[in-house]
């Protein structure tokens, strides 16, 4: 298989089945079967005629707003985020001691950032805590293409602008953590978070960061856009100025990697490949930490 499956103008075979699983069924079962079958028209003809030119988070959100129109069904991630962001905010403290007294410790607060991406409602539609503790307790052993860590961090060494598109609630902790090392390894850096700009799914907001703390350690803005992903045509000025401008964007987590992958040699991707299109594509297995630079 190719890159192009998942960034494509197409989207790949493997992808549009994903999505039918998950939404052909996802009406109230005591739905009328005319109903029914107009909402399962709804759902072929989003992913059929959204296949050829848009991403899967974007066909993801349109989706969603077809159960949202049908059927008044939206689910509500504040309490689950709430959740996650106080887990991993337990761990905080713990977690950047051990970053700190590293012999790496940039190094290893990019594995944590990584790990962080576990927390991903989309793939499964539940997050086990236990193996999130246990991916942060293994950390330090995770194994990645040293060539594109080390990159990276020659990037964030000489870079006076950087970009961080976070991804999950939860996860910002971490990218709280990163964000501290990079300033330290390079105090010049002038770093901006981005978040999205209106719920989706279990994604950031400006109100995970600031429970998170995440605007401590660097300026936060929101990308105006409640689509999973960073899709230009749908962001705000300011967040295509970051994009723009930055002499680096650190982009996390999987939808991030859909919707820019190709955009331009600035971008750095890091997430955990967590389902079987990725495994195929980078050979590699499951919760496999990816650092992947932009072209």
């Amino acid at each position: 298989m190719s890159i192009e499956e998942i960034t494509g103008k197409s989207l790949s075979p493997r992808c549009m089945q994903c999505m039918l699983d998950k939404y052909l069924d996802a009406c109230p079962e005591d739905t009328p079967w005319d109903v029914r079958a107009d909402y399962m028209r709804e759902v072929l003809r989003a992913v059929g005629e959204g296949s050829l030119i848009k991403t899967a988070p974007e066909i993801s959100d349109e989706l969603s707003g077809v159960l949202r129109e049908m059927f008044g069904i939206t689910r509500d991630y504040t309490q689950v985020k709430w959740h996650f962001n106080e887990l991993v905010l337990g761990l905080e403290d713990q977690v950047r001691q051990r970053i700190v007294a590293s012999d790496d410790p940039l190094g290893l607060a990019i594995r944590c950032a990584i790990v962080g991406n576990l927390i991903d409602f989309g793939p499964t539609g539940n997050v086990s805590e236990e193996l999130l503790l246990k991916l942060v307790a293994d950390a330090g052993g995770m194994e990645l293409d040293e060539a594109s860590v080390s990159d990276l961090k020659e990037r964030i060494a000489s870079a006076r602008t950087i970009a961080y598109l976070t991804d999950n609630c939860g996860e910002v902790v971490f990218d709280k953590l990163l964000i501290e090392q990079i300033t330290r390894t390079n105090p010049k850096a002038q770093v901006t978070a981005i978040v999205r700009g209106f719920p989706t799914s279990n994604d950031a907001t400006m109100e995970d960061a600031r429970q998170v703390g995440l605007d401590t350690v660097a300026r936060v803005i929101d990308n105006g856009s409640d689509v999973a992903g960073t899709v230009p045509s749908l962001v705000n000025a300011e967040t295509l100025t970051a994009l723009r401008d930055s002499d680096l964007v650190i982009s996390k987590g999987l939808a991030n990697y859909e919707t820019l992958s190709g955009r331009g040699t600035n971008v750095c991707f890091l997430f955990l490949c967590k389902c079987q299109l990725y495994m195929d594509l980078f050979e590699v297995p499951l919760y496999t930490g990816l650092v992947v630079n932009g072209v």
